[in-house]
């Protein structure tokens, strides 16, 4: 018994040293892209400061990650122009070239891929460019018949095991994005992005297009704030249930709401939220959401200082239909 508690004890330690060891390693790394800023680096000297800096791979692909982040802008403008016919797909695809990504210090989705490809290559990582699909609060669903929502992100393989990075989406710096967006979790990078390669899945059951556009887009925001699994919709004689894990945090709250076009949502009033087991069950009518297929799902966090109420509001953070 007492081994028991030692070993339990030892490995909880060992537990808290190594995440306060990934922060401050991650802190040190965001320092040494900090130190950067102002010294006009040609690419390959840049790679040789990181070399010059650090060695383990993890932390070289790190680096790169939030140099990006960090120094190239999304390209809106560029995208802008092509949509308008006043730049041809020739000049188009050749300002993602990494070179001119790297001295522009501007790109869309393929020029950031092409970039951090260049930098993983350079640093001796093994490293690909994946092409496919992503969705989010504008497009729960995806036509591979469209281009609108192509995207490009990348795998690198570290320690021998594949790791998911989009630098593009991990340029955002609303609520800890950067960090979610390197070194994706597979299982959560599929409620997002789908390759054209289902091996860059990196699932065990790879999901095929059908089975991705009826599945649940869930935004990270959900899981940013401390939600933990994907909800689930189950049902019995009158009632649907709303499932999920309860969030630690007992100020993040739901609001649900139902559609039958997709298009005019309108809030389900009448939801009884049920805590059971470190589980809640959001129970309502199945009368009041009849013949509606569609669902979204809000989340909001509201917290009381002195006599101030103050609520935070995400709206969109998963769809779904049924």
């Amino acid at each position: 018994m007492i081994c028991s508690v030692m070993k339990a004890t030892l490995l909880l330690s060992f537990f808290f040293i190594t995440i306060g060891y990934g922060n401050a390693q991650n802190e040190h790394i965001m320092a040494l892209v900090d130190r950067t800023k102002g010294q006009s680096l040609e690419i390959w000297e840049l790679s040789e400061y990181a070399l010059k800096h650090l060695n383990m791979k993890e932390n070289l692909a790190r680096f790169f990650y939030y140099w990006i982040t960090d120094n190239i802008q999304y390209d809106h403008g560029l995208v802008e122009e092509f949509s308008q016919g006043r730049v041809t797909l020739r000049e188009y695809s050749k300002r993602q070239d990494e070179f001119e990504v790297y001295d522009n210090r501007k790109a869309i989705c393929s020029g950031y891929a092409s970039l951090y490809q260049w930098f993983m290559e350079d640093v001796g990582i093994t490293s690909e460019i994946v092409s496919g699909y992503i969705r989010d609060e504008r497009n729960n669903y995806i036509d591979i018949e469209s281009d609108e929502f192509r995207h490009a992100w990348n795998v690198i393989q570290i320690e021998g095991k594949w790791v998911l990075v989009d630098t593009t989406w991990g340029t955002s710096k609303h609520y800890g994005t950067s960090e979610y967006y390197f070194n994706m979790n597979p299982k959560l990078a599929i409620l997002t992005h789908f390759p054209e390669e289902e091996k860059w899945q990196l699932l065990d059951k790879p999901l095929s297009l059908d089975a991705f556009n009826n599945s649940k887009y869930v935004n990270k925001i959900w899981f940013l704030v401390g939600f933990s699994d994907v909800p689930r919709l189950k049902s019995d004689g009158d009632y649907f249930y709303f499932v999920f894990k309860s969030n630690p945090n007992p100020d993040w709250h739901v609001n649900l709401f139902y559609s039958q076009d997709n298009l005019n949502f309108k809030e389900i009033t009448d939801v009884s939220f049920i805590k059971q087991d470190g589980m809640t069950y959001g129970r309502f009518f199945k009368k009041q959401v009849f013949g509606s297929r569609f669902f979204k799902v809000n989340i909001y966090e509201k917290t009381v200082e002195g006599h101030k109420t103050q609520t935070k509001t995400f709206k969109d953070v998963i769809s779904f239909k049924i």
